[in-house]
């Protein structure tokens, strides 16, 4: 399990972590959102040792990250929002190279990568070649050549077509033995890979916890008619309904009551507000 406790970070005078915390399990992604400038890469380079902040812990298996950074390091997957690659390279030898620094097997790597090549679909030509999104994919099959338990992606679907988008958020879902922790600015793809949801702003989250529970702030609607007038009341709370409904049914009557779950982007942006 991924534990974040209370992470300050200073940028001289600047506060860009203000104490905040999280935890990841294996099998659970979290989402990071939050507009530019809330701390998303920061708290993201703080958790691949990166950078380290003023205060706080990190932990990994129980372990404190930076005591025991070189050991835990070999266990975290890590795609940068900018993808740099070698690109004198084919993808074959840059996923075999980057194995190699890790101590995995010569024939391991070879097995994996071909694994890798195939399920991303990434041709195995020389990557200056390669697109975008061809790039993306490639720095994701870096991250999983070495087996890490956790994966750190930071705006892995950010930039590239909705073709790749969809399906490098499919794939990552597929991933469901790893802890993964990505940021994100399109909410459509939050909401369709993420278990849990973190949403920062200005240093702070606002939110965290699952995402279906976030969604299930619903919102009732009732239209009614009451002396020969059509009114509406709305709210997120269940018994406040029950009780206007118990004023409302010997004096009006009920024309139709209305259930709205709401979007993550109509949630994140409530928040923000």
């Amino acid at each position: 399990m991924l534990v974040v406790e209370n992470l300050v970070k200073r940028y001289g005078d600047f506060l860009a972590l203000k104490g905040i915390g999280f935890e990841i399990r294996r099998g659970e992604i979290l989402g990071l959102i939050g507009e530019n400038g809330a701390g998303k890469s920061t708290t993201i380079k703080i958790l691949v040792g990166l950078l380290k902040p003023d205060s706080g812990r990190v932990e990994y298996d129980g372990m404190d990250f930076f005591e025991n950074k070189s050991r835990l390091k070999k266990n975290i997957g890590y795609v940068p929002e900018v993808d740099s690659l070698y690109e004198d390279m084919n993808a074959f030898e840059y996923l075999i190279f980057f194995a190699s620094l890790y101590g995995v097997e010569k024939r391991k790597a070879g097995k994996r990568a071909k694994r890798l090549i195939s399920s991303l679909k990434i041709p195995n030509k020389k990557i200056s070649e390669f697109s975008k999104g061809m790039k993306r994919k490639l720095s994701i099959a870096r991250s999983l050549m070495h087996d890490p338990d956790y994966l750190i992606y930071d705006e892995p679907i950010g930039g590239l077509d909705p073709s790749t988008s969809l399906f490098i958020a499919e794939f990552m879902k597929d991933l469901k033995d790893k802890a993964i922790l990505f940021s994100a600015h399109n909410l459509y793809y939050v909401e369709f890979v993420c278990d849990k949801i973190a949403i920062m702003k200005d240093g702070k989250i606002l939110y965290y916890g699952d995402l279906e529970e976030l969604k299930g702030m619903q919102r009732y609607v009732l239209h009614y008619k009451l002396d020969g007038v059509e009114k509406t009341f709305a709210t997120n709370d269940v018994d406040a309904l029950n009780e206007f409904l118990k004023e409302i049914i010997p004096k009006g009557r009920i024309i139709k009551i209305e259930v709205d779950t709401p979007r993550l982007e109509d949630i994140y942006f409530s928040l923000i507000r």
